[in-house]
């Protein structure tokens, strides 16, 4: 047998066996992707009980990690920089589980890994006051909340009173939200009036994929929880459904590791002011 033969089985022979790894490779994948009769199975069920469905679902279920966070510290010299003038004369008082600066106008309080800032005057008047320049407002402000730069901020919702705008803002990691980790912003013709700051910085991700419900598994869990609290309302449909991270239970997961989260959908349902936290490695309903 000459050598140009052997070099052809042998190309021929990898050739195959590529093939081979790339259909074990699709099917794998196939495993975690929303069939169509699946998909047409649970908008039936949810029809039947009188919930639309308003937004897309999530088609993919691929095996996600734990994610690490830690509590970060606050520095009040760089929060006096930042949310105070230089001229103000700012006072910092500590109590039992908080720490407040305070000045003529405007207030901070650090409680834990939440800070609050008020200042009913407002801090500038906003010329043309609209949702449009409000909202501007709202996005320059946002960037003295934001702590770790190195996450992705992102405007969720905004809601007006006539008067005011506030706007929801979230956090994420490598393109994964944080459900714990979200900002607020209220604007008024006078300026910004309230903002609210809960904060998680992410470390990594932690131990091995998982694997995790698929969308649909967690629409049902969503329905049982609807009908078993008697919350069902004419109408309702589901107005939005995320893939992120949130606590495992209501209360933090901590140990000498870190704070971790755990991937979770998050389903937002008309007429119900919370949204539905479902853990997507145990398909149980965290939060509501």
């Amino acid at each position: 047998m000459n050598s140009e033969r052997i070099k052809k089985i042998f190309i021929y022979m990898l050739i195959a066996v590529n093939i081979g790894l790339f259909y074990l490779n699709y099917q794998n994948r196939q495993k975690y992707i929303l069939s169509s009769a699946n998909e047409k199975a649970v908008y039936q069920v949810l029809s039947e009980n009188g919930i639309g469905m308003y937004t897309d679902i999530i088609k993919h279920s691929y095996p996600m990690r734990q994610l690490s966070v830690s509590i970060p510290s606050f520095d009040n010299d760089m929060l006096k920089k930042r949310f105070f003038d230089s001229g103000e004369d700012v006072k910092i008082s500590l109590e039992f589980d908080r720490t407040m600066l305070v000045s003529d106008k405007k207030n901070i309080t650090l409680k834990g890994n939440s800070l609050y800032f008020s200042c009913p005057d407002g801090t500038g008047e906003i010329e043309d006051f609209s949702k449009k320049t409000a909202e501007k407002a709202a996005n320059d402000f946002i960037q003295k909340l934001v702590l770790d730069k190195g996450n992705e901020i992102t405007l969720e919702k905004i809601t007006s009173d006539n008067e005011n705008y506030t706007f929801v803002y979230s956090e994420s990691f490598k393109s994964n939200k944080l459900f714990c980790s979200n900002k607020s912003v209220t604007v008024a013709k006078t300026g910004i009036v309230n903002a609210e700051a809960k904060y998680y910085t992410a470390i990594g991700f932690w131990g091995l994929k998982q694997d995790i419900c698929s969308c649909d598994e967690a629409l049902l869990t969503m329905l049982h929880e609807i009908k078993k609290s008697g919350s069902a309302k004419e109408g309702m449909y589901v107005e939005n459904i995320e893939l992120g991270y949130d606590f495992e239970d209501s209360l933090e997961s901590t140990d000498i590791t870190g704070i971790r989260l755990v991937p979770c959908y998050r389903i937002y349902v008309s007429g119900i002011e919370y949204p539905f936290i479902i853990n997507a490695y145990t398909n149980s309903i965290i939060g509501h």
